[in-house]
């Protein structure tokens, strides 16, 4: 090993991980891709092993690279709060929270009104991406709060509320004519595409993934195209879109669990406060919706 970490470095090897490629890293940092290679040579040369290994196709970490991304995401991450705390008044606190997208579009702008009206001096720093990533950056250090949902294998947490779910589609969809349910969802392991496929192979109807994104936008644009379903918690639901049951051939599917997550190296009272917040806006909402959701339930099969 020679020289020392230099933070542009850390950054381009951050970005090529995260882009999944040379170019797409160039892009966002601003730089020619002969650039990026050069300043990951540069890094690999200072660490003495090699972080990145190409094929045409695609790109991984080496063994080391694994290893190394935790403590580059880390010491960015200390760069970055070392500047911000420094510009900050010395009484101000600042709240690492987690979410998912989807959720933040639900309950984001309400809970920041309320924090704020309670504790005026303290920055929250919101994280959105999937439930997974967030715990693992919690239990790395980078976040104090985690809002999600709870998936199999996952660091046990502090449940909120049962989360019921609903077969979406857009207002063009039909099922007219069709034997298999093409399905727009996330990737394997999300625990709504989980119950929703247990769902569909408890009642026997076929089904095939003919779509899959991280990203809520993403299966939504998918959705929005007329030729999917996808699933999602029954709160989320666009307005506009159908919510097909069992008069479609939909089964019901398992309510997903909604769960905080929070690191055991910060106790403070504003980590309670946000979850407090949370619980009102979420927990009596999603108890409220899960009841409705069995009343409908219920007068469909007298009905029937």
């Amino acid at each position: 090993m020679s020289g020392e970490l230099d933070g542009s470095l850390l950054k381009v090897f951050v970005a090529i991980i995260e882009c999944q490629g040379f170019s797409a890293a160039a892009e966002r940092l601003h730089k020619t891709q002969s650039t990026v290679s050069q300043s990951l040579q540069r890094l690999e040369e200072i660490v003495g092993a090699p972080l990145i290994h190409r094929t045409s196709r695609s790109i991984g970490l080496t063994p080391s690279g694994e290893t190394f991304l935790i403590y580059a995401r880390q010491i960015l991450k200390l760069h970055v709060e070392a500047i911000s705390a420094a510009q900050l008044p010395n009484e101000q606190v600042c709240i690492h929270l987690g979410m998912p997208e989807d959720y933040a579009e639900y309950c984001l702008g309400g809970m920041l009104k309320d924090f704020q009206a309670q504790f005026a001096q303290v920055r929250p720093d919101v994280c959105c991406e999937m439930s997974t990533a967030l715990v693992g950056r919690l239990l790395r250090g980078e976040l104090d709060l985690v809002l999600g949902v709870e998936h199999a294998g996952l660091q046990p947490g502090e449940y909120l509320c049962d989360e019921p779910l609903a077969w979406v589609a857009a207002p063009s969809w039909s099922g007219v004519g069709r034997q298999s349910v093409p399905l727009a969802v996330y990737a394997e392991g999300c625990a709504f595409r989980a119950n929703a496929v247990q769902a569909l192979a408890h009642a026997g109807r076929s089904w095939q993934v003919v779509y899959t994104s991280q990203s809520p936008r993403g299966i939504a644009i998918a959705i929005e195209q007329g030729l999917s379903v996808g699933v999602m918690a029954r709160r989320l639901v666009p307005q506009g879109w159908q919510i097909l049951d069992e008069r479609q051939g939909f089964p019901p599917i398992a309510p997903a669990r909604l769960m905080f997550w929070r690191s055991t190296g910060c106790q403070v009272p504003e980590v309670d406060a946000l979850v407090q917040i949370l619980q009102r806006q979420l927990g009596d909402s999603g108890s409220r919706q899960h009841r409705h959701f069995d009343s409908l339930r219920t007068s469909h099969a007298l009905e029937q």
